[in-house]
């Protein structure tokens, strides 16, 4: 109940109150303009570290789509940033569920386990993110990275057994050395209000006979003197005639009102005429992006080489499909971040002239999750992929290996790049 009530608060005292309390819309478009704008904010959250706000965000989009793994797999993101990694492994594994070939939702469960200590955990789960996505150079580095961890926590452990069985008391000897030190502190305690303070005199005030001025009896433990007859602290530092010298005139001096300071400031051509602080302000450009990436498809896009199974066959995109996202830049304080947030769903086809015939293969393959929490030249994930027509069975195999995990896919990476760094350019 009081969670509940919490919750509530929480959004009540949030900017963005207006979507998330909301009603969820009946039709599937109106569900998609609320899940745009939420997914749209809370990425903007969690670029400026409101991730109270984020979680929020996240939680609401999660209750219009409730079977959207990437959700899950972002509010596993805010609550890892926020420290609560319990949580964060909760909503990561609740990714994996909802689907089971998603390797970011892997990634993020074993980022959220390592935190935990729970090492061999993580490292099964990189190892099922390998096989679902044998090239990602991300999970690799987890890998890595954890088997060494686990191999130190190790270590540790049996180390910490070893020193504590030798060196830790049992039960009653450990309760008599803490009463020990007790009573030795208690009797330390009770000696110093045995010492006995020395006398001072029973009068209010105690003179001095070189000063006419009269201290009371805790002024002089206060830290006060007599100065040029005045009566002031032991911090008072009196100049000498050479050091007022030195110093020259400090008295202070009246202002020439006459004269009109004036202040110039440079415009900055990212920022509105009204933003003269350059404090955040953001401008969405998801129309240049999108008819940018709508322009991906190219003729020839990838040639297999001779050493291949199928030499001097060609793999094309033939269309994208859906570009589904949002891209801003802000401008904070005279710097620029560029936020962008897509899923694109692409067609393909392969190409193999045999001698006797052309085989060929069609399909599709979505990346979900392009947006900037990928470094760029470390690929990105690969959601869906889908091989709906081939001539022959034999081409499977190629197909794997040249469109779904290599050869195709690695130019689609590039494509993005070359995407990422045209934004930059050009904004």
């Amino acid at each position: 109940m009081s969670s509940s009530i919490g919750s509530q608060h929480r959004i009540m005292s949030s900017m963005h109150n207006d979507v998330l309390e909301a009603p969820i819309p009946e039709s599937e478009e109106g569900k998609e303009s609320l899940l745009a704008e939420l997914k749209n904010r809370a990425k903007g959250a969690v670029l400026t570290n409101t991730l109270p706000d984020a979680l929020l965000l996240y939680e609401k989009a999660v209750k219009v789509k409730p079977n959207d793994a990437t959700l899950y797999c972002n509010q596993s993101l805010v609550h890892f940033n926020m420290g609560q990694f319990e949580m964060a492994k909760d909503a990561a594994e609740t990714a994996i569920i909802k689907d089971f070939n998603y390797v970011k939702a892997y990634w993020r469960a074993g980022q959220a386990l390592t935190k935990l200590d729970q090492y061999e955990k993580a490292h099964n789960l990189y190892e099922q993110a390998l096989k679902l996505d044998p090239n990602n150079k991300a999970v690799q580095k987890e890998l890595t990275k954890i088997q060494k961890l686990n191999v130190e926590f190790k270590q540790r452990k049996l180390l910490g057994e070893t020193t504590r069985n030798k060196t830790e008391p049992s039960g009653s000897d450990a309760f008599k050395k803490t009463a020990n030190t007790e009573t030795i502190r208690l009797s330390s305690v009770s000696d110093e209000k045995k010492i006995e303070k020395p006398d001072l005199d029973h009068d209010d005030t105690v003179s001095n006979n070189n000063e006419e001025h009269t201290f009371t009896k805790s002024e002089h433990v206060k830290g006060y003197k007599i100065v040029n007859g005045k009566k002031t602290t032991f911090f008072h530092n009196e100049l000498s005639e050479e050091a007022k010298h030195l110093i020259g005139d400090i008295a202070p001096k009246r202002l020439d009102t006459t004269v009109v300071s004036t202040i110039t400031t440079e415009k900055n051509e990212n920022t509105s005429v009204w933003n003269t602080a350059g404090t955040w302000e953001e401008r969405d450009v998801t129309s240049w992006a999108k008819k940018i990436l709508g322009a991906i498809p190219v003729e020839d896009v990838d040639t297999l080489d001779d050493t291949s199974p199928a030499p001097d066959a060609s793999v094309t995109i033939t269309r994208v499909t859906k570009c589904d996202g949002h891209a801003s830049f802000a401008t904070v304080r005279g710097k620029k971040r560029y936020i962008y947030e897509f899923l694109v769903m692409l067609e393909w086809k392969l190409t193999f002239a045999s001698s006797n015939n052309s085989d060929t293969a069609e399909g599709t393959m979505t990346f979900p999750d392009f947006d900037g929490t990928c470094p760029v030249g470390e690929g990105y994930d690969l959601g869906p992929y889908e091989v709906k027509s081939c001539t022959d069975s034999n081409l499977v195999p190629i197909l794997d290996r040249f469109v779904r995990n290599g050869g195709l896919r690695i130019c689609i990476h590039t494509a993005f790049d070359d995407w990422v760094q045209l934004f930059k350019e050009t904004y």
